[in-house]
């Protein structure tokens, strides 16, 4: 099974460059003001332009998250995690993407700064409204974003199902930009473990997995049911919250390698 891997926190070039030739599927860049892994919007903006050209230069089937959109709006999907399983393999065979991650922002302030990076998705790591952002995403002609709610179990499990629920309509894509739920601690980034065998027993869904990975735990994390994809942030930093490019090469090659 072909699973997705997210490098976050990423506050330099190097950084994306490794990831990116090492096959990383999502870039994952802090737009939270005044957290320790934020980054400088000309650093993300460089990052964006890496990842598009790497997008280019493997000459992918999709170039932009707006275009695979408009494709899965054109598929039937028996359940939502028919769904998921289709947009994961799409990042898979098309990416790198780059995400930006924001918490409990004001909504016109969150796509005013997707715009000028470039972003490809949206990450909501706060108590937003996730309707309400991916309605917003879907106010022009079609949704530019990919939008990754991150949610917190077992508090969010009816919220999550509710969103799942009106995603997939008479067995077609309704979800306004919504792509992958993603499961994390409340804050994110502070290498805290996340309850597994709650996700291992939750029945809707298939998720991105966040909190306490790194190179050596990642690999035991893949029995977990639901799960398609994993997250790392502080699991492959040093001692200085820099990103260790070796482990950054370890993490995605644990998750890549069958």
């Amino acid at each position: 099974m072909s699973r997705l891997v997210k490098i976050c926190g990423i506050r330099t070039e190097e950084a994306a460059s490794c990831a990116i030739e090492s096959g990383v599927d999502l870039l994952g860049v802090i737009l939270v003001p005044n957290r320790k892994r934020t980054i400088d919007h000309d650093v993300a903006k460089k990052i964006s332009l890496l990842a598009s050209d790497k997008r280019k230069t493997k000459n992918t089937q999709f170039k932009t998250v707006n275009s695979i959109l408009k494709h899965l709006e054109k598929q039937s999907f028996e359940n939502c995690d028919q769904y998921f399983d289709s947009f994961k393999q799409l990042i898979i065979d098309n990416g790198p993407f780059l995400v930006g991650v924001f918490r409990n922002q004001d909504i016109s302030d969150v796509f005013k700064i997707a715009k000028e990076l470039s972003l490809d998705f949206i990450q909501l790591h706060g108590n937003e409204d996730k309707e309400k952002f991916c309605q917003y995403n879907s106010l022009e002609e079609s949704c530019k974003y990919g939008i990754i709610p991150r949610f917190v179990i077992p508090k969010d499990i009816d919220v999550m199902d509710k969103l799942f629920t009106e995603t997939i309509r008479d067995n077609v894509y309704a979800g306004n930009g919504f792509a992958l739920p993603l499961l994390d601690s409340e804050l994110g980034g502070e290498g805290k473990t996340i309850d597994w065998k709650t996700v291992d027993d939750l029945q809707n869904g298939k998720f991105i997995l966040a909190g306490g990975l790194n190179p050596a735990n990642v690999r035991s994390a893949f029995e977990i049911n639901n799960v398609i994809g994993f997250d790392v942030s502080g699991g492959v930093e040093d001692e200085d919250g820099n990103k260790d490019l070796t482990k950054v090469e370890g993490f995605i090659r644990a998750v890549k390698e069958d």
